[in-house]
């Protein structure tokens, strides 16, 4: 039944009709009216439609739920507690139910959003300084600090030439030098008063003590000579070299006794073949022929390839009556080195004593 017959029942039965429904017959039909099924076709729209326009009341965020507190430890304060200053980097924002979220910057053109009484607002945080492309994702990065590249002007260090006097050493060596290049340029004479400046500042130099020794006895001055060989014996007792020259230093002037005696003196200094053949020879010359045989074959031994030794060693044991050894020693004089009037020489005195 309709809504309109409904209606009209219920005024008749109540005896008021409206004379605009007068005529107007309830009228029994017997199919259903379709108004039902379009009113729940549009019921949903006009819901969806009422919940679109309905004035919705701004969200309130939620209020940050503290996290739980062991016993015995001491709760640890937010940033937004604390009102410190947060570092200039910022850490990254982690995902958790306690993160406070970030407000982003107001837009100066933006329209403004009232935010509800009551609401908790978060102590906005302090702006990094510098931020990276990475500052949209909560990254920044500290200020760079831009470095002075200018380099300071370089200043040439002021040197100070201080004249230092040299060493005693240092003037012995100089000294030296000085006159052996003047020796080996020949000019001994000149060389002579540096060798002596040498010996001021060192005696115990003994090459420039034998130099100056050498180059005085070749100049003639046998005095100067002489001294400087007694002092060189005396400052090189271990030396026989200083022996040697003064046994035949006063060879030279004919003192056979004295030349024997130095000669003698410096047989235990370590002496050579050279000086063996010299001290022989003084023997031989002083008549001591039988010493004279034993220096001499010092000598050969020491150095065999030298003729004039093994000469004087047959001459010496000839006049000791020894003579088979004395040719057999001319016969060795003949396998060294002579000069031809030695090498006739022995080749007589050979052929004259006989083949062993």
């Amino acid at each position: 039944m309709s809504v309109i017959n409904r209606v009209l029942k219920e005024l008749d039965r109540k005896g008021i009709a409206p004379a605009s429904l007068a005529g107007v017959h309830a009228v029994q039909t017997g199919q259903k009216p379709s108004w039902p099924r379009w009113l729940l076709l549009l019921l949903p729209v006009g819901l969806a439609a009422a919940w679109w326009f309905w004035p919705r009341p701004q969200p309130q965020p939620e209020a940050p739920v503290a996290a739980p507190v062991a016993q015995g430890t001491e709760p640890r304060l937010r940033l937004s507690d604390t009102l410190s200053i947060p570092p200039l980097a910022a850490p990254p924002v982690e995902s958790s139910t306690d993160a406070q979220p970030t407000l982003p910057e107001p837009d100066g053109n933006a329209p403004r959003r009232e935010i509800p009484p009551g609401t908790p607002t978060a102590v906005p945080l302090a702006k990094p300084l510098v931020a990276d492309a990475s500052a949209g994702e909560g990254k920044s990065t500290p200020p760079r600090i831009k470095l002075d590249t200018h380099l300071p002007e370089t200043r040439q260090p002021k040197v100070i030439k201080e004249v230092r006097p040299p060493s005693p050493g240092e003037q012995v060596d100089q000294a030296w030098r000085q006159a052996m290049r003047l020796v080996e340029l020949g000019r001994g004479r000149d060389a002579l008063e540096g060798l002596e400046s040498t010996l001021r500042l060192d005696p115990n130099h003994g090459p420039a003590r034998q130099t100056l020794i050498a180059l005085s006895l070749e100049a003639g001055d046998t005095a100067r000579g002489e001294t400087l060989l007694r002092e060189g014996m005396q400052l090189h007792a271990n030396d026989a070299w200083y022996n040697r020259g003064l046994g035949q230093l006063h060879l030279q002037r004919g003192d056979t006794r004295q030349s024997l005696a130095i000669l003698k003196s410096g047989i235990g200094k370590g002496v050579d073949a050279a000086y063996w053949g010299l001290y022989a020879g003084v023997l031989a010359k002083s008549g001591q022929h039988e010493e004279a045989a034993q220096a001499y074959r010092e000598a050969a031994r020491l150095n065999p390839a030298h003729g004039p030794w093994w000469i004087g060693f047959a001459v010496s044991l000839e006049h000791t009556g020894q003579r088979p050894d004395a040719a057999a020693a001319y016969q060795r004089a003949l396998q060294a080195r002579l000069s031809p009037e030695l090498r006739e020489f022995a080749a007589r005195k050979a052929g004259e004593q006989g083949t062993p």
